[in-house]
């Protein structure tokens, strides 16, 4: 698994290189429940409990990913359940979840591991390949009431190499998008771990700006006291990132792992950066990652011959954009498993395609 150890590195200049044939990746599916209707409920005196029902990808899975979006929980936790050819397994913990940490905690759960599965930070992996899954949320609110912007998704990584990567999806190729610069070398204290702030505020300005909605203009110290993850511990937990972005009333957000470039195209069609998860000496053009070399980077277009422009929070500001040969990138984001925060306005729907690796609406 990825953790995330950012650092001021020099990349690699750009060439131009030609779309590949299409690769063998792991499939994968996001189950996206975007209003409580369409969960199980279990009210108490004190909180709300729901729950998805089983979701089944279609293929065996072995990593699991949760995302969650809301504004009006005191506190919350999640919890999931593998299933195996209708056989459930234990509950795992993956997040104790809150905006303010003076009202309830907001932490991964450490020391979660069986023979069945384990927590990674914010990913569930399974001892062997399950078929199903579910997820539950148990809401502190004020009303004792479900959330009526609540909305969860799951993302499901396959566990055997049989997907074909999406369709290269040439609209985006010369389209090079206009979003704010921030870089984590402004801030001593964030100038290691903040790559995963640092993109999470760009693509929030960004946001911002598009939707003339001030609120979403944060810097990145902001940002990264709203995503920290004490016992991880840093800024990186992937979820967090999304639960904080998807807080905010004109956004929704997610984890997803994508199949390819086809994918980050479609959303650069659509006007919509994106933050993948990427090894950063493979980004430099190293065949093989470096232990701890995890990083985010925001995807914000393609040249007109399909390498990657990026917005690499990692160097100083007057080099945070850049752009990237198309196979290096693959390469590094490959390294997550195409590990992406998917975020969008919620009065918009995200881009055509995916074959549901993204919501449709």
């Amino acid at each position: 698994m990825r953790r995330l150890l950012c650092s001021l590195l020099t990349l690699a200049s750009s060439c131009c290189v030609q779309a590949d044939e299409p690769g063998r990746v792991a499939p994968s599916r996001l189950a996206w429940w975007p209003n409580p209707e369409l969960l199980r409920t279990l009210r108490t005196s004190s909180n709300v409990t729901v729950q998805t029902p089983p979701f089944d990808p279609g293929f065996t899975w072995k990593e699991a990913v949760v995302s969650w979006n809301t504004a009006h929980a005191e506190g919350l936790s999640v919890r999931v359940r593998p299933i195996w050819k209708g056989d459930p397994g234990p509950w795992y913990v993956m997040a104790h979840w809150c905006q303010d940490t003076n009202t309830s905690p907001r932490t991964s759960v450490r020391d979660q591991s069986d023979s069945a599965a384990r927590v990674d930070t914010d990913t569930l992996l399974v001892a062997n390949p399950a078929t199903a899954i579910e997820v539950e949320l148990t809401l502190s609110t004020a009303t004792a009431k479900v959330p009526a912007d609540l909305r969860i998704g799951v993302s499901l990584l396959g566990s055997e190499t049989t997907a074909l990567e999406p369709s290269v999806h040439r609209s985006a190729w010369g389209r090079l998008l206009t979003v704010p610069i921030r870089s984590q070398a402004d801030y001593p204290e964030g100038v290691q771990t903040w790559c995963s702030p640092s993109s999470l505020s760009m693509i929030l300005s960004h946001w911002g700006n598009q939707l003339a909605y001030p609120e979403l203009l944060q810097d990145v110290p902001q940002v990264a006291r709203g995503v920290f993850d004490p016992a991880w511990p840093g800024t990186g937990n992937w979820t967090f990132n999304a639960a904080y972005a998807g807080q905010y009333r004109p956004l929704s957000a997610c984890v997803s792992r994508l199949g390819g470039m086809g994918d980050l195209e479609r959303w650069i069609a659509a006007g919509m950066p994106v933050a993948t998860s990427v090894s950063y000496a493979q980004l430099k053009g190293s065949a093989e990652p470096k232990p701890g070399d995890g990083h985010l980077v925001v995807v914000t277009g393609f040249t007109s011959t399909g390498d990657v422009q990026v917005h690499d929070p990692g160097v100083r500001r007057e080099r945070v954009v850049r752009t990237i040969p198309r196979a290096d990138f693959m390469r590094a984001w490959n390294h997550s498993s195409r590990t992406a925060y998917l975020i969008w306005s919620r009065n918009s729907q995200p881009p055509p395609g995916g074959d549901g690796r993204w919501p449709a609406r």
